[in-house]
C-alpha cells in the first residue's frame, strides 16, 4: 500500500535551526551568503537543509529586501572561451552568495546591449556586470544612481565606472620584447578592432617595445577588422604577400591567433622558423598545437570572480567610489 505523503509538512526556517542547534538569524547569515559566519557553524547548517530539504522562498525574501537575487551580465559573445570562462567566475562567485546570474549576448553591438539592459532592469535583477560594446555607454548614466554597474575587460565609453581589467599595455610589450629578443625584427600586428581599448593598449604596448628598440613598424604591417577567425585568416593571407612578409605575427586575441594558424598550415609554413606566431590571450589549443603557442595568459576566471566581488561590495554600499582593478598577465614561453 503506497504511503501518503500529502499531509507532510515543508520544512521550514525555524526547523533548520533547531536541527543545527543555531538561531534563526545565523541560519538566515548563511542562507545570505554572509561571510562572517564560520566554517563549522555553515557546515552544520548547510548540512540540516539538505537534511530536511528546506528551500528558502525567494520570492518571499525578494519582497521583505526588494531583492530578487538575481544579476544581469552582458558580454560579447559567450561562444568565445575567454568570455565563457569570465562568466564561470562572476557565477561561482554569485552561486556562492546564494544568487543567480542571467546572462546575454552583445555581439559588440550597442544596441543589443542596451535592450539587454533595459530587460534585466525590467526583470528588477539586484545589479549588472557587462562587457561593454563599442559605443558609448552615456545611457547608463541615470541608471548608474538606481542600480549597482561594474564594467569587465575594458573600460565605458562617456562614462566613469567602476572596471576590472588586466595590464594590456604592459603585456603586449613584455610579449613584444621576447620576440625582438630572439631577432625578430619585421613583425606584424594584427588586431580584432583598434577601437577598443584593450586592444588599443595592446598596440600601445607593441608600438613601445618596437620604439625602443629602434624599428620602424610599416602601416603596412598593421592590420585591423579580424573580427572572426576567417577575416583573421584572410587577413594573414594580405600580410604573406607583402614583398617582404613578416618574420613574427602578433595576434589581438584568441580568436585572431587561429584564424593566423589556419593561413599558416595552408601555406605549409613552419612555425617558428619561417614565421614566428605569438597571441594575446591563452586558450585550450595553444597548448595542444605543434609547437606549442607562445602567448599572454589572461586570468578570465579571476576577472569573473574579481568583478562579482566588486558588484556584491557595491551593493552592500552603493556610496563606493568607482575603482579600476587591474589584474597581473603571465607569459607563458612555449616553441612558436
Amino acid at each position: 500500500m503506497r504511503k501518503d505523503n500529502s499531509s507532510r509538512r515543508t520544512p521550514t526556517i525555524r526547523d533548520v535551526a533547531q536541527a543545527a542547534g543555531v538561531s534563526l538569524k545565523t541560519v538566515s547569515r548563511v542562507i545570505n551568503g554572509d561571510k562572517g559566519v564560520s566554517a563549522g557553524t555553515r557546515k552544520r547548517v548547510l548540512a540540516a537543509i539538505e537534511a530536511l530539504g528546506y528551500r528558502p522562498n525567494v520570492l518571499a525574501r525578494s519582497l521583505r529586501g526588494r531583492k530578487t537575487y538575481t544579476i544581469g551580465v552582458i558580454i560579447t559573445d559567450i561562444t568565445n572561451g575567454f568570455f565563457s570562462t569570465i562568466v564561470r567566475g562572476i557565477e561561482d562567485e554569485a552561486f556562492a552568495r546564494n544568487y543567480s546570474v542571467l546572462v546575454a549576448n552583445s555581439d559588440e553591438l550597442l544596441e543589443k546591449e542596451k535592450l539587454y539592459v533595459r530587460i534585466f532592469v525590467e526583470k528588477q535583477v539586484d545589479g549588472l556586470i557587462i562587457v561593454p560594446a563599442t559605443g558609448s555607454q552615456a545611457y547608463l548614466r541615470d541608471l548608474a544612481s538606481h542600480i549597482p554597474l561594474v564594467f569587465v575587460d575594458r573600460p565605458p565609453w562617456d562614462f566613469s565606472g567602476p572596471v576590472v581589467q588586466v595590464e594590456n599595455r604592459e603585456g603586449a610589450y613584455r610579449l613584444t620584447r621576447h620576440l625582438l629578443e630572439h631577432g625578430f625584427e619585421r613583425l606584424a600586428f594584427l588586431a580584432s578592432d583598434l577601437r577598443l581599448p584593450t586592444v588599443q593598449e595592446r598596440f600601445a604596448g607593441f608600438r613601445k617595445a618596437m620604439d625602443e628598440a629602434g624599428i620602424v613598424l610599416h602601416p603596412e604591417m598593421v592590420k585591423d577588422g579580424a573580427k572572426t577567425i576567417h577575416e583573421a585568416y584572410r587577413k594573414t593571407h594580405e600580410l604573406f604577400v607583402l614583398p617582404l612578409r613578416p618574420q613574427a605575427i602578433f595576434a589581438a586575441n584568441n580568436l585572431v591567433v587561429q584564424g593566423v594558424l589556419k593561413a599558416i598550415r595552408e601555406r605549409n609554413l613552419r612555425i617558428p622558423q619561417d614565421v614566428a606566431v605569438v597571441g594575446f590571450d591563452d586558450f585550450e589549443m595553444a597548448d595542444l598545437v605543434q609547437p606549442r603557442l607562445t602567448v599572454v595568459a589572461q586570468p578570465a576566471y579571476a576577472l569573473g570572480k574579481e568583478a562579482a566581488v566588486l558588484l556584491f561590495s557595491r551593493m552592500t554600499c552603493p556610496s563606493l567610489a568607482g575603482e579600476t582593478v587591474v589584474l597581473p598577465v603571465e607569459i607563458v614561453l612555449r616553441g612558436s
